[in-house]
């Protein structure tokens, strides 16, 4: 118990590490612009995922045999809501600035992890869950509002699908019957089929192979997934996850900045009451967790 405590600011910190990496999405999508399509670009960056984490996972025995027949339901699941995944998230980092896709898209994975656990693992709706839907409606309302004018629907609703298909893939991940390092290259090799099927669909061109910036930032990015995704789980290892879900919401925060400082990002009063509002929302089941667990950042147990 006391080795737990006294890891407790590390994990905490590793967390924090994590959500910066998150954050950092938005700027190299912002700097690939339009050299790839959103889906081609989201493919790609899939695949050099997968080339890092691939190796690794087979030196340490952790991947082992798929049962097709029995989980073939968890696929078509994960198929399905990766094709509107990252592509969204592409098109509206792009047309609607850093700091609003990424509040967009948190607020709709809040809504989403509340709402497809209920539909696929019978979850409770608490009242906790309710207020904090409420809460994030009202953000995205105060956000949406203001902004379809300059920014056009599209692109912020492009964020909340997207949120709401992460927060599907979520659901399904946590109840796949392998372990965190097989359910993550099931999940980024689930990405790379369809999004080079959406690819397909919407015809997105070929990208130039050349020696351009674009791709040295598309490595940068495969680069950032994976030091974001390992940088939580490591950081989760140590705190609780009520802890971690409070300073994942720096993600939100790290984004506005990141759009300010590179960018040049402008927001409006309305739009950032709806941000804080977001942030409330997502903060409420966590803080619930945390004060359960007597407000203590290491983990229960001895």
């Amino acid at each position: 118990m006391i080795k737990r405590r006294l890891n407790a600011p590390l994990g905490a910190s590793i967390i924090v590490l994590s959500s910066l990496f998150y954050a950092s999405y938005g700027i190299w999508t912002t700097l690939m612009g339009n050299f790839f399509g959103g889906y081609t670009a989201s493919a790609l960056r899939s695949i050099l995922v997968l080339v890092i984490m691939v190796p690794v996972a087979i030196a340490r025995h952790q991947l082992g045999p798929i049962n097709w027949r029995r989980h073939w339901p968890y696929v078509a699941g994960l198929l399905f809501s990766s094709c509107f995944t990252w592509g969204p998230f592409y098109y509206a980092v792009l047309h609607a600035g850093i700091g609003i896709a990424l509040t967009i898209n948190y607020a709709g994975i809040v809504i989403g992890m509340f709402f497809f656990g209920w539909l696929f693992a019978r979850e409770r709706f608490s009242k906790d869950k309710w207020l904090a839907t409420l809460l994030g409606l009202i953000g995205l309302y105060l956000i949406f509002t203001p902004s379809i004018a300059d920014l056009g629907w599209l692109a912020l609703v492009g964020a909340a699908v997207s949120g709401l298909s992460i927060a599907s893939n979520s659901v399904i991940v946590k109840h796949l019957p392998y372990n965190a390092t097989q359910s993550t290259v099931f999940l980024w090799a689930t990405s790379v089929v369809a999004n080079i099927f959406m690819a397909s669909v919407f015809r997105e061109q070929h990208p130039a192979v050349g020696w351009y910036a674009q791709w040295l930032y598309l490595v940068f990015f495969a680069i950032a997934s994976v030091a974001a995704s390992w940088l939580f789980i490591t950081g989760l290892k140590l705190v609780e996850a009520g802890v971690a879900g409070i300073l994942g919401l720096l993600e939100i925060v790290f984004g506005v900045l990141f759009g300010i400082l590179f960018f040049s990002e402008h927001v409006g009063s309305v739009v950032d009451v709806g941000i804080i509002t977001i942030i409330a929302a997502a903060a409420i089941p966590y803080i619930r967790d945390y004060n359960a667990q007597r407000g203590t950042l290491d983990k229960v147990g001895s």
